[in-house]
């Protein structure tokens, strides 16, 4: 893997731990109620599209466990409080997917830094 997409994929996992910050603790009633939560949540799931559309093709065609369009799809996100009718889908994207995506992409991540075999047999 290049160094631009191991960034890549820091940036993300850095976003997704910044959201988890911001909604610790919260249940669903305290996120609805919480306006700056909300939108900081949504910058960051705009982060998250943005350094997913910059992964190689390369990357993401060899790392296939985490749908790297979904993340991609974030960057479009816009928050708009006059058009919201309630925020359970974020919510639902914060406490149900992030972990997951979190989970994969350290999953990729480790993955990345393991040595091959070759460079083992050469130490």
């Amino acid at each position: 893997m290049n160094e631009q997409d191991q960034y890549h994929i820091n940036n993300i996992a850095n976003y997704i731990g910044e959201i988890e910050s911001y909604v610790q603790g919260m249940e669903y009633p305290d996120f609805e109620q919480e306006e700056e939560v909300r939108v900081t949540v949504m910058e960051n799931l705009q982060h998250i599209g943005q350094a997913a559309s910059l992964l190689s093709d390369e990357f993401s065609s060899q790392f296939t466990d985490v749908d790297y369009h979904v993340l991609d799809a974030f960057k479009a996100a816009k928050f708009n409080n006059s058009l919201e009718k309630g925020y359970q889908p974020i919510w639902s994207i914060v406490k149900n997917d992030l972990p997951q995506f979190r989970d994969l992409i350290m999953t990729e991540s480790e993955r990345m830094d393991i040595p091959e075999d070759d460079d083992l047999m050469e130490n």
